[in-house]
């Protein structure tokens, strides 16, 4: 039985041999796909009555081994992973674009920028666009990324960038290595719900709706109101302890009272534990002018109606536990956007609004992307792509990386 073992070891090579060079150091798809040959070729093995057991376990044990140092060396490179050295290629609007969304990422380092611009430009290229090098032109391009070693070669479709100037590069790069990619503008849209497919020469992106299965959604509610009710069983003597510690603080009801607007708009009342003087609201209107938060957001650094325990309760995140409460009574999920002030929700437009379409949630990828930290556009951002994109998956990863960020008190305020 070692020889299917071999078999997967040969299989992994051919796999990786096969593939574009630089596909081959990234990415889990030969891994899957020799785990997957190798499982059948052990049910059919079985099925035909071959092995005994003890060939089996050996067997079995050999095949996860064999998978194991690959597997291994892929997570290692990912965590080691430096920036990918990226020449792009386009014109000035399109390159500004790619420059504007992938400048600030720490995986991508923009390494050069070719210009495509109409021939009666070609001479009066800038030296440099938004702060990276101009190093040319299109003709420039291959032989600029292939001698200054860059990993991948993004082309930005325009108006001046043809279809077959795309190929004549793929031509020109065929033989060296190096990535080539053409920037796709699909805003939202996760890699699982895009299906190329071809209608006559033109290449389709097909995109799936973003609406969810019924079971999975029941799914969703199962769990939420599953977890709150056992973390509230468990987490009952800390926060009876915390219900304590706010009361002797400062003077008022220790539960905080106010009104949201939850799913599809509808308003109901969440709980938080109170971080701030019981005339918070009443103080708003004063410090209105020294509000350092973009949109209908409101934030002040050190803000002075925020209690001394208070200021304890929202760098630990625990001020929000009450609101498992909420989960429990449906008003909430565990995940899922920021919970909106019903004033904000008066200016919301039908792009914002669509927020609206889920229950909102306790923690997020608002929250854990920096939460007070973020602009409010990119709340909106975040807010959106979670919910156009939303797996059980996608929530457990959320939940761990809320973990993370309360540990770290990333983006507390």
């Amino acid at each position: 039985m070692l020889a299917i073992p071999a078999f997967v070891v040969g299989l992994l090579l051919v796999l990786l041999v096969v593939r574009p060079v630089y596909d081959r150091l990234r990415g889990f798809g030969p891994i899957r796909q020799a785990a997957t040959v190798s499982a059948c070729t052990l049910a059919l093995a079985l099925a035909a009555g071959w092995p005994n057991l003890r060939d089996v376990r050996t067997a079995v044990l050999a095949t996860i081994a064999s998978l194991l140092v690959p597997t291994l060396w892929r997570l290692m490179r990912l965590a080691l992973r430096r920036p990918q050295e990226t020449l792009l290629v386009g014109d000035r609007v399109a390159v500004t674009h790619l420059i504007a969304q992938w400048g600030p990422r720490a995986e991508v380092r923009i390494a050069g920028i070719c210009l495509v611009e109409p021939d009666d430009d070609v001479e009066d290229l800038p030296t440099s666009l938004m702060g990276f090098p101009v190093v040319g032109g299109l003709d420039a391009a291959a032989a600029w990324a292939v001698d200054n070693e860059v990993a991948m070669v993004v082309m930005a479709p325009g108006p001046v960038l043809t279809a077959y100037d795309v190929r004549r590069l793929s031509w020109a790069l065929e033989r060296s290595g190096v990535e080539l990619a053409v920037a796709a503008e699909v805003h939202g849209a996760v890699p699982r719900r895009i299906q190329p497919r071809l209608l006559g020469r033109r290449l389709l992106l097909s995109v799936a709706p973003s609406r969810r299965l019924k079971v999975a959604a029941w799914s969703k509610v199962l769990l939420d109101k599953t977890v709150a009710a056992v973390l509230l069983v468990l987490l009952a003597p800390l926060l009876l302890m915390l219900i304590v510690l706010v009361r002797r603080d400062s003077p008022g009801a220790a539960i905080f009272r106010q009104v949201r607007a939850g799913h599809r708009g509808v308003p109901f009342t969440m709980y938080k534990l109170r971080t701030m003087s019981t005339d918070a609201e009443q103080r708003l209107a004063e410090l209105t002018e020294l509000n350092e938060a973009p949109g209908p957001l409101f934030k002040i650094t050190g803000d002075p109606r925020t209690t001394r325990v208070g200021r304890m309760l929202r760098a630990l995140s625990l001020d929000e536990l009450p609101q498992l409460v909420n989960v429990l009574k449906g008003d909430m999920s565990l995940i899922g956007p920021r919970p909106a002030l019903p004033r904000e929700t008066d200016d919301y437009d039908d792009w914002i609004s669509r927020r609206l379409s889920v229950k909102p949630g306790m923690t997020g990828l608002w929250q854990v992307s920096g939460r007070s930290q973020l602009g409010w556009n990119e709340t909106v951002r975040l807010d959106l792509d979670y919910v156009d994109n939303w797996t059980l998956a996608g929530d457990l990863a959320i939940a761990g990386r809320t973990v993370n960020a309360v540990l770290r008190r990333d983006g507390a305020s």
